[in-house]
């Protein structure tokens, strides 16, 4: 500690110390936990905190942070002269904490970070193991070593304890140019059982995948196993990776009823593994009215290749919604007939699904449709404005859509029919929604969108639509730039 309390000396006092609040245990767990990844705003609540004294609940919340929010940590920590003064007040107040040395391990003071980093791994801190993988991929070569021999001798002592600090910042960070060393050596770790074992329990995704493909390589992970975390584990991406495992194994065993618990999943990826391993007629056609698009593909394909017409199936089993989503899939247009009657369902699901049906065999008619945009349901007023897309509507109409009084449904899929259509007409629209405090949010937004076609507009207004678009720009809360370029562009 004396050495970098010397090296912090000799800083140049630069920047002000700005000390804010201390954030309440509360806020500080939402930034952290959140899922937001604000790495300047992190660093000064570390800061802060340690400052505060109350560093215990802070470090135990860090040593759960996501891994990506060890890299803004890391980046944000370099940025900004206010950091540099507030750290260095730190670490000359005799005071120092875990905390204080996890943002001196991140800041742009290469023998600081490396100092730090040191004094941190020597002390009994869960915060030792992200900052010692960030500093394993450091851009600085004498850094990385003396970060590489402290990671190796870690894992030699405790495999079990250092992998689970390390493993999840450090696949996090395997595609930085130095970040492939300790990908690999926390990757060879898992050839010990118990660090195997454990990492099938670890909260990251990244690293329980390490080990599922791990595990499923070397073949240590029989069926049972693979099923059950198929079954149970919450990424999408692994759930997969094992129901796919599972099925290549059975297939292999000829112990296909193996992998039929598979069916049962909550993830529509695994489910239509598990139809397509099992290859059965009647398995599949009870796939058939999956509520997934996925699993309903797979099930169609088994039982096409039973030369049976999946059609057919659907057909007898009207209105049920994922029987119009699945006739809308493989029928004809002479389906078209046999669908309409499904826009009157009391069934909120089938009129909706209807609608996506009508539309994918080719039913354009705009009759259809507009009658669907005062529906009492937003998901079916959503549908039919995607379905009535690119047909020629009045203008006149498309406005009255978006106007105050019409419920929020109804006013989106009116902005969203303006957007697609004439240029002019969907800046107009944005103008008129900026203030809005049902579609101001969305308006602003395609505002962005829509100055980009402006540039390339050939066309300006003229009459009543340039009154118009010159009284909106002047009347509206557009920053001066935007209503400086709009009118550039629109030569008003």
């Amino acid at each position: 500690m004396k050495a970098l309390r010397a090296l912090v000396r000799k800083w140049p006092r630069r920047g002000v110390i700005t000390w804010s609040q201390p954030p309440s245990a509360d806020d500080f767990e939402s930034a952290v936990l959140g899922g937001t990844v604000d790495g300047d705003a992190v660093v000064a609540m570390i800061l802060s905190t340690a400052r505060a004294g109350d560093a215990a609940t802070a470090e135990s919340l860090l040593a759960k942070a996501d891994p990506r929010l060890w890299r803004a940590i890391d980046a944000a920590a370099r940025r900004g002269l206010a950091v540099d003064a507030m750290l260095g007040d730190r670490l000359l107040s005799g005071r120092v904490t875990a905390l204080d040395l996890v943002i001196a391990a991140c800041c742009r003071q290469g023998y600081v970070r490396e100092l730090a980093m040191v004094e941190l791994s020597s002390m009994d801190s869960r915060l030792a193991g992200p900052i010692l993988a960030l500093r394993a991929a450091d851009w600085v070569p004498e850094i990385r070593r003396r970060a590489k021999g402290i990671c190796v001798e870690r894992l030699a002592a405790d495999p079990v304890a250092a992998f689970a600090q390390l493993g999840p910042v450090a696949f996090a960070l395997e595609n930085r140019a130095e970040g492939d060393w300790l990908s690999s050596a926390v990757d060879s770790a898992l050839a010990d059982d118990r660090v195997f074992f454990a990492a099938m329990e670890n909260s990251s995704h990244r690293v329980r995948r390490a080990a599922y493909q791990k595990g499923i390589g070397d073949g240590r992970l029989d069926i049972a196993r693979l099923n059950d975390a198929a079954l149970s584990d919450p990424d999408q991406g692994n759930s997969r990776l094992c129901a796919e495992a599972a099925a290549r194994s059975a297939r292999l065993s000829g112990d296909v009823e193996a992998i039929r618990v598979l069916l049962n999943s909550r993830m529509a990826t695994v489910r239509a593994e598990a139809v397509y391993a099992l290859g059965e007629v009647d398995t599949a056609v009870d796939a058939l009215c999956d509520r997934s698009a996925a699993v309903r593909l797979v099930a169609q394909v088994v039982v096409r290749r039973a030369e049976r017409d999946p059609a057919e199936h659907y057909r007898r089993l009207l209105p049920n919604p994922w029987a119009v989503a699945g006739l809308g899939e493989t029928g004809t247009t002479a389906d078209v007939e046999i669908l309409l009657p499904c826009l009157e369902e009391p069934r909120v699901r089938t009129r909706a699904e209807a609608v996506r049906a009508l539309r994918r065999l080719g039913h354009t008619a705009a009759r259809t449709f507009v009658a669907l945009l005062d529906d009492p349901a937003p998901g079916v007023v959503k549908a039919a404005a995607v379905a009535l897309q690119g047909n020629e509507l009045d203008e006149e109409f498309r406005f009255g859509l978006i106007a105050p009084g019409r419920s929020r449904a109804v006013r989106l899929a009116g902005h969203r029919l303006l957007r697609s259509g004439d240029t002019l007409a969907r800046l107009v629209a944005d103008l008129r929604l900026l203030d809005d405090p049902e579609l101001g949010v969305a308006a602003r937004s395609d505002l962005s969108n829509c100055m980009r076609e402006m540039a390339t507009l050939y066309t300006t207004p003229t009459g009543a639509r340039a009154a118009e678009l010159r009284s909106l720009i002047s009347s509206t809360r557009l920053d001066t730039d935007t209503a400086r370029r709009l009118r550039f562009y629109l030569a008003l």
